[in-house]
């Protein structure tokens, strides 16, 4: 680009959008208006930083100027001045010693390398069936409980939080020996166990698998090979596609064919809206959404600054013989 260009419709729509969205807009169209169309060649994060402004201010901007994207304002003024405009260099730096070779990597080879593991984990796990499958022994359990160790920890967490909200008798085990002894001492052969394990594979998973595989328990192990030693004592395995450019092992794939396993197993499930319905009524009860009396009104002793029980639990009235330990999720 020679520099900027005569005022333009595009233009002149951000100006008028920009004076009725207030001071952050205007500080964005200066941005923008500085070296028009040429400042569109720029990253959105580069315009955000020299704006001072966030992406919601941006989205904002476009919004009242009637565009929908940076991509179609782009494509706007380009049409409009007859020039090519260059995509914007989606590049970062990397600080990880490791990847020196490649110190510059391109920001859109990761988001589509995200994106293919996605599809691929799915469209496998549908092709096979394994989901379902998975699925059907969740139903089919006396009891269900989840572990996941390392980073794998927020996962079953996730996993546990979706299940519960379906279906009674749902079980978080904590990543510590004291919580799996307590899991492998009240588990039933009639009981399934979802496992997540990734590499580094967690010796504490494995122990925990095994355990439930001799009791006769269905274990189901989310894990990124068919071949991770996991995989040994588990009944259902649901490989996952979790390649990365990053040092990192992705979470993509892993967290939506949780979510998928989670959503098969409601669909089955005996009275799993009611069960939703009721939960909602008691968070609304509660104050949890924030439409049920504010928390500073509720009985001392009663509820947390969070919302969340501070004295001593109640049983619960529809599962007699649940185990005593503190794993109930």
């Amino acid at each position: 680009m020679t520099g900027p260009l005569a005022p333009t419709p595009t233009i002149d729509l951000l100006r008028a959008a920009a004076e009725l969205c207030g001071p952050v807009a205007r500080r964005l169209f200066a941005v923008l208006a500085e070296d028009y169309p040429a400042s569109l060649e720029r990253r959105p994060g580069q315009l955000l930083r020299a704006a001072d402004a966030s992406a919601a201010d941006l989205d904002g901007l476009l919004a009242a100027a009637g565009v929908a994207s940076m991509d179609d304002l782009r494509l706007l003024a380009a049409r409009e001045v007859g020039l090519r405009l260059a995509e914007p260099d989606l590049r970062f730096t990397s600080r990880e010693p490791r990847s020196e070779p490649r110190e510059r990597s391109a920001l859109r080879r990761m988001i589509t390398a995200e994106e293919d593991n996605l599809r691929r984990t799915l469209a496998d796990l549908q092709a096979n069936g394994a989901l379902e499958v998975a699925a059907a022994a969740l139903l089919r359990a006396r009891r269900r409980w989840v572990l996941g160790d390392l980073k794998s920890a927020g996962y079953a967490t996730l996993l546990t939080s979706d299940l519960t909200s379906s279906m009674r008798d749902v079980f978080l085990v904590q990543p510590a020996t004291g919580a799996a002894v307590n899991a492998i001492s009240d588990a039933h052969a009639d009981d399934a166990l979802v496992v997540f394990s990734f590499r580094n594979y967690s010796g504490l998973t494995v122990d925990v698998a095994r355990e439930f595989h001799a009791l006769g328990a269905s274990v189901i192990a989310l894990t990124d090979s068919y071949t991770s030693p996991v995989c040994s004592f588990a009944s259902h395995v649901l490989a996952v596609d979790t390649r990365s450019e990053s040092p990192h092992h992705s979470p993509t794939a892993v967290a939506a064919a949780a979510h998928v396993l989670a959503a098969l197993a409601a669909a089955g499930a005996k009275g799993a809206a009611r069960r939703s319905r009721r939960r909602a009524e008691v968070f609304r009860s509660l104050g949890s959404y924030g439409l049920g009396r504010p928390a500073s009104d509720a009985d001392p002793g009663t509820l947390g600054s969070d919302g969340d029980a501070s004295g001593p639990a109640a049983p619960a009235a529809d599962s007699p013989g649940e185990p005593g330990s503190p794993l109930r999720a």
